[in-house]
């Protein structure tokens, strides 16, 4: 059953920007491309918000996005804490690159969800500088799981975990789309102008 005053989503609100949807016309690979990444999100909907509203919930979208990625440094710290209590290769000691690329790992995303955190609070406020904290904040994410991901296809090919083929065309579909998710977040807050 639908709820016709059911509000907008934050994804829903970001994607049905016209700029967001007409971004990438001018070159067919790109547009082609940018049609799967917005046919995979949903038909475009006519959010009938105010421009406090849509403030409100684009913000609290680069909120939650900043709590997720905070928690997922918190993870990151724990499997460094594990590695270092329960060597897993060595019965003297944790494998010291894991230990470090878990801390780097953790570092790296508890400072950027700040980035996020504080991107979205000037945002909701109508403060310039929240559209670049968040667009920073976005990027850093992408570079992260650009990195991450290599390191899981590494992985899984030094592990023979899949074939070659099912590694590449994995891989290759979540960075082509996973990153066109969140472009997605980049080019609303680079064409919509909702602050004052």
């Amino acid at each position: 059953m639908s709820h016709p005053s059911k509000k907008p989503d934050f994804s829903q609100i970001v994607c049905s920007a016209g700029a967001v949807r007409t971004v990438f016309d001018d070159c067919l690979p790109t547009r082609l491309w940018w049609a799967a990444v917005l046919w995979l999100h949903g038909k475009p909907i006519d959010p009938a918000l105010s421009a406090e509203e849509r403030i409100r919930c684009v913000a609290n979208g680069f909120r939650f996005y900043a709590g997720l990625y905070r928690l997922l440094a918190g993870v990151f710290l724990l499997v460094a804490l594990l590695l270092l209590a329960i060597p897993l290769m060595d019965r003297d000691s944790a494998p010291p690159y894991w230990v470090a690329a878990s801390l780097f790992a953790a570092l790296y995303l508890w400072i950027v969800s700040g980035l996020g955190y504080t991107g979205a609070a000037s945002y909701r406020k109508g403060e310039w500088q929240g559209v670049p904290l968040l667009v920073t904040f976005i990027v850093t994410i992408i570079a992260f799981l650009s990195m991450f991901l290599a390191g899981v296809s590494i992985a899984a090919s030094c592990s023979t975990w899949l074939s070659a083929s099912a590694n590449l065309s994995a891989a290759g579909a979540l960075l082509v789309f996973g990153v066109g998710s969140y472009i997605i977040e980049v080019v609303y807050l680079v064409t919509e102008r909702p602050l004052s």
